[in-house]
């Protein structure tokens, strides 16, 4: 009974680590892509009979089970060394694809330049709402260390919610940055406030390790490296409201 109970169990993680791949195989690593081909094609699991075995033959399919699970999880937590990368680059991708909209999108480029003369929270409003289209669902730390949803400033809805609607959920603060003078300051106090916050874990699916300190401004700023404090990196992103073209802003530094 119990031979049958442990090959039920590694079907249903055999059927999880399938769906996982399916899900993130544009955006895994290709030697993590490999390594989960190599497991998930192994002749052993896609025999007709590996997860219904006859009785005599369920010691040997727990035995294989057990050892091929064994031997894949120590090969792929080491290729993905972090185990939140997937939901890293999602979040990366996605502020990289803001500020590209803003260069190229006149329309949305005007959406944050009225944002950045009116307020803040309208700038956290329009990049809460751009992260979720990719899957991100941002929020920041309210005064008593919990999450507060900038689209709708309240505590974040129910988990079930969250689950069902995002990839990760990413601790986001958003500044003004004026003026070039005012950036270390500014991170200074998103950083002080994203310190706040008392992380745990929503289902498994926050990004625990990565705090993203947003700096808005008009022209695009140099921002400094990132900070790690006690395992958590705070990441610095910039998005320029008025950025132009990278090119363009190189040659105009230069002729200075």
């Amino acid at each position: 009974m119990k031979k049958k109970v442990l090959v039920k169990g590694a079907e249903k993680i055999f059927e999880n680590i399938n769906k996982f791949n399916e899900k993130y195989d544009t955006v895994l690593p290709q030697s993590a892509i490999e390594c989960l081909s190599s497991f998930l094609n192994q002749p052993e699991f896609n025999g007709p009979n590996f997860f219904n075995p006859r009785k005599s033959f369920q010691s040997a399919s727990v035995q294989f089970a057990l050892t091929s699970l064994a031997a894949f999880r120590s090969e792929f937590n080491y290729i993905i060394a972090d185990t939140q990368f997937v939901a890293k680059r999602i979040t990366e991708r996605a502020f990289i694809h803001l500020q590209r909209l803003i260069i190229v999108d006149e329309e949305i480029k005007k959406k944050w330049v009225d944002a950045f003369n009116t307020h803040e929270t309208l700038c956290e409003k329009l990049g809460a709402l751009h992260l979720l289209g990719h899957g991100v669902w941002a929020f920041k730390a309210d005064a008593t260390g919990g999450k507060t949803d900038l689209l709708l400033s309240e505590p974040l809805p129910a988990t079930s919610l969250v689950e069902s609607a995002a990839e990760t959920l990413v601790l986001t603060e958003w500044k003004l940055v004026k003026s070039p003078d005012e950036l270390q300051t500014r991170i200074q106090e998103a950083k002080k406030q994203a310190e706040i916050y008392g992380s745990d874990v929503l289902g498994g699916i926050e990004l625990r390790n990565y705090r993203y300190l947003v700096m808005v401004s008009e022209n695009r700023l140099e921002m400094p490296d990132d900070t790690l404090i006690n395992e958590t990196t705070y990441r610095h992103i910039n998005i320029a409201v008025k950025p132009g073209y990278p090119s363009r802003e190189s040659k105009r530094k230069k002729s200075k």
